[in-house]
């Protein structure tokens, strides 16, 4: 396994790589010997510990004056191996509990601003627990894709085609990366070009990343540069002026009618991707409150607010000019539901007969 050029290092750079090989082999050994993934509780927590009893161990057994610091915490990577005063190693612990073929895992902040300054070599040490597997390679490497959630985050994937990594696609080298003052430039355009192209597929929400662990006050500092990679701010449905929510309502009838029928899915990555709103209610948004009558007819609480908010969906209509989103292709949604009872299906169609009247 190669291990990246980094800086800092004497004139036994050679050596010293090769004895740092040495150390993550004799560690991955010791901890597959233990058998660390029967642990119960925080398997996470528990395997940074094991791998740092572990690197402290192998350590000793290779007779290296080195000394292990285990950091954890915010601080990047989680230990230490300190060859002198100046110089160091890390390795940085990854746990995954799926038991599928994957092993992609959340990454730290590309800022890196929690970043012990003088480690010029990180390893991703990353495990499962059942069964119980282990992986590590430069960090470098794995590097799959940039994610924001709170902060823009690195995406790792320990099966990563060297080839494939983030680096080789922008052409630019993480040492430099790491040092400019704006990360996050590096990225921009590649991750603007890359929704483009997987904007047609189901889970494009580039931008947003919800599964992360832990949060710090430093991913929040950071949320700038999320807000900049959209070119907005993220919003919550509720800080929106209740012409702005019928506004919206209307658009997402339109985009997406399978909210006529409950399933919000389509409508909620539009709403997140498109115009980067937060609706933690999408059920209370169109359809809560039981029922209503509409022409003597009582109908479901869906069908009474399309008719309530016909004049802003004959607005997005008549200002569409895409052609899914047109009246016809709408209709046709509608006329084939077959949710509804008969007299509740009139009532719709009758609704939707008198918007395409006011259509042109």
């Amino acid at each position: 396994m190669s291990i990246s050029v980094g800086q800092n290092l004497n004139h036994r750079e050679n050596q010293t790589i090769a004895d740092f090989q040495k150390l993550l082999d004799c560690t991955k050994t010791k901890l597959q010997s233990a058998n660390c993934g029967k642990i119960k509780g925080d398997f996470w927590k528990s395997f940074e510990i094991d791998v740092s009893k572990a690197v402290e161990e192998s350590t000793k057994e290779l007779n290296l004056p080195w000394k292990i610091q285990y950091i954890s915490g915010h601080k990047f990577p989680d230990i230490v191996a300190r060859i002198n005063e100046r110089q160091a190693f890390g390795i940085e612990v990854k746990t995954l509990s799926t038991k599928s073929n994957s092993w992609k895992v959340m990454g730290g902040s590309i800022m890196e601003s929690t970043r012990i300054p003088d480690v010029s070599r990180i390893q991703v040490f990353c495990a499962k627990q059942n069964p119980f597997q282990i992986k590590y390679r430069p960090f470098e490497e794995c590097v799959s894709n940039v994610a924001v959630t709170h902060s823009p985050r690195y995406m790792l994937d320990m099966n990563q085609d060297i080839q494939e990594s983030l680096f080789n696609k922008i052409h630019k080298p993480y040492d430099d990366i790491r040092q400019m003052q704006n990360p996050f430039d590096a990225f921009k355009s590649y991750l603007i070009e890359s929704k483009k192209d997987n904007d047609s597929e189901e889970d494009s929400l580039w931008w947003y990343s919800p599964n992360v662990q832990e949060v710090s006050s430093q991913d929040i500092e950071e949320q700038i540069f999320a807000e900049s990679l959209i070119n907005s701010k993220i919003h919550f449905w509720s800080e929106l002026s209740k012409k702005e929510k019928n506004h919206y309502k209307a658009e997402m009838l339109i985009k997406s009618p399978k909210v006529i029928l409950g399933d919000y899915n389509n409508a909620c990555k539009w709403l997140l991707k498109a115009k980067g709103i937060i609706n933690p209610s999408f059920r209370d948004t169109f359809s809560a409150g039981g029922q209503e009558t509409i022409f003597g007819v009582k109908v479901p609480k869906i069908i009474a607010n399309i008719y309530k908010w016909k004049s802003d969906i004959i607005e997005v209509l008549n200002n569409s000019d895409s052609p899914n989103d047109s009246f016809e292709l709408w209709k046709e949604h509608i006329s084939k539901m077959t949710k509804f009872s008969s007299n509740e299906k009139k009532v719709l169609l009758r609704i939707v007969t008198e918007i395409g009247k006011e259509v042109h």
